[in-house]
């Protein structure tokens, strides 16, 4: 080995290293820190949580009904999804129509579009005269926000925002699982005579399995963790991540710890299986679903039946869904921006109006702005570390021999609940634990890196995987070139499209991000977390304003995400 690939092979060591130190540090510890932090101060929870002086273990009996109902509501959530979403990522797997990609692109909006902005456009639009009520003619809105849907029991706001904002999870993971799949097998059971539904189901879901799975993992760990939008619509009745932020709020920091950390463990024991099932090669084939004779002859009636006289209804009520919850809580707000711009157009009071709220004495609009500045800096320092560790980071993914070990703990930070984080950030680096950063703007950076780290890496990878860099690389190794001249002229320019599409909607999940930034913003307020402010002290006209300005920059900022796909 001469001087310049001993120099280059020391290099890329010390690459490694301090890549790997920093996940560890910045992404990995905070994660996971909850966990610690209740076995060493197990003394302090077990007094406050299962032994308190005052109120005995009513605290832990909190805990549990906040769970079951959490989860509840994931698991009617998830089954929602399931039903609705499977058919609909079949028809944009399969079939080309016009608005296509405009429909995928509704779909993936609510990922974009910051929770909090989004819950409480569903809040108008289903609560008040503003909405629905209003269009209909009707002196309120068509239900309250207390209404609950039988059978399961959770409320129906609730319910649809977190349909609304779990459905992508299962659309678009199913949709990409489908469009991997050849078509030859589809074609033969068709040309055998079978129905659309049949072939479905005896060819094409077994095969679809492991993508049906991720999904629903994805999808309920992510409604579990809900926060933002769930803030603005839950009522009276908090989920387990509303529940760490009002204890947080309230000091109870042991009982906000625990839970915090059960829901670690609990999104960790739901991703960690999955990832290391769809590591495993052929797994798929294992799946195939046999009836008796007689029940397999109904089914096949039955699925004739469906694919003739209801193949439109099965296509088309899965898009009228997504349209009532997602286009039209975005059409209520954009109206009501309208409507209240100089008073309120129900009582003719000035004071009810955006213009007022915004210049008037409580100068919201001083606050946008200063709330603007603090997302977009917060964003934008974010996003630049962890692109620095994740650039690196998912080269080493893919060239080392524990990559996969690697990818698959960052699934736990992508989709733990972002309050368990927040309050985990905040006792690492807060007077609490290390005391090295106080409550305010660094330690909502530290907090927003957690997540997007796992962001870009999951943007960069299939860059990487669907562009053969490694036989580019061999070549121009080969040609005399370095190892590292080798990854600057050939392979960050290939994985370039990755890397914009990740430096994008991380920049945009840490402009929406609330649950987190609630617990760890001290003095500094983002946009998002400012929307629900306003809420709360029933500045209904300012938040109509603020909540349409994020879906503007959401919009943009989608825009710019589908332009770089494309290119890419």
């Amino acid at each position: 080995m001469d001087f310049g690939s001993k120099r280059t092979f020391k290099l890329s060591s010390i690459i490694v290293w301090v890549t790997l130190a920093s996940l560890v540090l910045l992404v990995l510890l905070p994660t996971f820190y909850l966990i610690s932090y209740v076995f060493l101060r197990w003394g302090e929870v077990n007094s406050e949580v299962f032994e308190n002086p005052i109120i005995g273990n009513e605290n832990w009996n909190q805990i549990l009904k906040t769970l079951f109902f959490s989860f509840r509501l994931s698991l009617s959530t998830v089954l929602f999804d399931l039903i609705f979403g499977i058919p609909l990522a079949y028809v944009l797997a399969r079939k080309k129509f016009p608005g296509k990609s405009l429909l995928e692109d509704i779909i993936t909006l609510p990922l974009v579009i910051p929770t909090s902005g989004f819950g409480f456009a569903t809040l108008i639009t289903w609560t008040t005269v503003s909405g629905i009520g209003g269009f209909l003619g009707l002196n309120s809105g068509i239900i309250a926000i207390d209404t609950v849907i039988p059978f399961v029991n959770v409320t129906f706001l609730l319910f649809i925002v977190h349909v609304a904002l779990t459905f992508p999870y299962v659309v678009r993971t199913i949709e990409t699982k489908i469009q991997s799949i050849d078509l030859t097998f589809e074609t033969a059971s068709r040309t055998l005579g079978a129905s659309s539904l049949t072939t479905f189901r005896k060819i094409l879901f077994p095969l679809t399995i492991p993508g049906v799975f991720s999904g629903t993992v994805l999808a309920f760990a992510r409604s579990l963790g809900e926060t933002g939008a769930t803030l603005i619509v839950s009522g009276v009745t908090p989920t387990a991540s509303i529940a760490i932020v009002r204890w947080t709020a309230e000091y109870k920091l042991a009982t906000a710890a625990f839970m915090g950390s059960l829901l670690v463990v609990i999104a960790s024991a739901l991703i960690l299986p999955v990832e290391i099932y769809l590591g495993r090669k052929g797994q798929a084939s294992r799946f195939a679903f046999h009836f008796p004779s007689f029940l397999d002859r109904k089914f096949l009636k039955f699925e004739r039946f469906v694919s003739r006289k209801m193949a439109r209804v099965k296509d088309f009520l899965p898009i009228i869904i997504v349209f009532v919850i997602v286009i039209v809580p975005i059409i209520v707000v954009l109206n009501s921006v309208i409507l209240y711009w100089s008073a309120d157009p129900y009582t003719g009071r000035v004071q009810g109006g955006v213009m007022y709220q915004l210049f008037g004495p409580a100068n919201y609009f001083n606050h946008l702005l200063q709330a603007t500045l603090t997302s977009i800096i917060v964003a934008l320092i974010a996003t630049y570390v962890s692109l620095c560790i994740s650039m690196p980071l998912a080269f080493i993914i893919e060239r080392r021999w524990y990559g996969n070990i690697i990818r698959s703990i960052l699934k736990v930070p992508m989709i733990i609940p972002t309050s368990s984080l927040g309050l985990s950030v905040l006792l690492l680096w807060g007077s609490n634990g290390l005391n090295l950063v106080n409550s305010g703007i660094w330690l909502i950076i530290l907090t927003h890196i957690v997540f997007s780290v796992p962001v870009i890496v999951e943007s960069i990878i299939p860059a990487y995987e669907g562009s053969e860099i490694q036989m580019y690389e061999d070549s121009a190794r080969t040609l005399g070139a370095t190892a590292y001249d080798a990854i600057e002229k050939i392979s960050l320019p290939l994985v370039k499209g990755g890397l914009f599409t990740g430096f994008i909607l991380s920049f945009t999940r840490s402009l929406g991000e609330t649950g987190a930034t609630f617990i760890v913003m001290g003095r500094d307020v983002t946009v998002p977390t400012l929307v629900v402010n306003m809420v709360e002290a029933l500045a209904s006209p300012a938040a109509y304003f603020t909540t349409t300005f994020l879906i503007i920059l959401s919009l943009v900022l989608l825009a710019i995400i589908r332009i770089v796909t494309r290119k890419g």
